[in-house]
């Protein structure tokens, strides 16, 4: 996934996933973790624009001849949203694909080993999802939108359940399917693809990488990528 238009930064840049992170990209590096994974057999690439495209086809060859393997991808033009990207993106695989890991390159410490690691566990629970447990105390805030310096009524709620999501999500192909069309029906906007899991009433498995996996959002988050890369 790589056609978002990275609102939150204000304009800053062009592209968060082209700006320059520690002498490479986010995209690419995203790349090479995905490429150095032979579980996985094809690659989509969703994008933003034909300008973006030919950026994004430019360090695609770069992570291969790093990774040390060649393979053309297909490249496919995103949704109005997340959903809408990610339906596109099925259409470009073949019929006998069963599996597919949606991943945002907004996030590149991605590892091969957790790509792996999801290919196999996604063969054998049907869904799987990089996910870590909420560790901080959360509260529920009654008003209609978050408001600081005000008071207003809250409610604590039990972080034992609750997950914070990230991506990779790897997940049976028709069921993803099925259930971005259940969304849309239904007229509901799916954050991620759990979300139309979810809808169909299936479970997902929730996988601990144990190490970052940050996304990209602010200027802000390229300092710490930067030094997490340094360490």
């Amino acid at each position: 996934m790589a056609g978002g238009k990275g609102k939150r930064m204000g304009g800053k840049i062009y592209d968060k996933l082209l700006h320059p992170l520690h002498e490479t990209t986010s995209f690419r590096l995203c790349c090479e973790a995905y490429l150095k994974a032979r579980e996985i057999e094809d690659f989509v690439i969703v994008h933003r624009d034909e300008e973006q495209k030919l950026l994004l086809k430019n360090e695609f060859s770069v992570a291969c001849a790093k990774s040390d393997r060649k393979t053309e991808p297909a490249y496919v033009i995103g949704g109005l949203r997340r959903m809408d990207s990610v339906r596109n993106g099925l259409t470009a695989l073949s019929e006998n694909c069963q599996f597919v890991q949606v991943h945002d390159c907004a996030r590149p410490m991605i590892r091969t080993s957790t790509i792996s690691k999801l290919a196999q566990e996604v063969a054998r629970v049907q869904a799987v999802a990089v996910a870590r447990p909420v560790r901080d105390t959360v509260r529920l805030s009654s008003e209609r939108k978050l408001m600081s310096g005000l008071p207003q009524k809250t409610f604590t709620m039990d972080r034992s359940k609750m997950w914070f999501m990230e991506t990779p999500q790897a997940i049976r192909k028709d069921w993803l399917i099925d259930g971005i069309n259940l969304a849309v029906k239904k007229k509901i906007e799916a954050t991620d693809e759990v979300f139309v899991v979810e809808l169909l009433g299936k479970k997902t498995v929730f996988y601990n990488p144990e190490y970052p996996n940050p996304k990209i959002t602010t200027m802000e988050d390229y300092k710490y990528l930067n030094f997490l890369l340094n360490s």
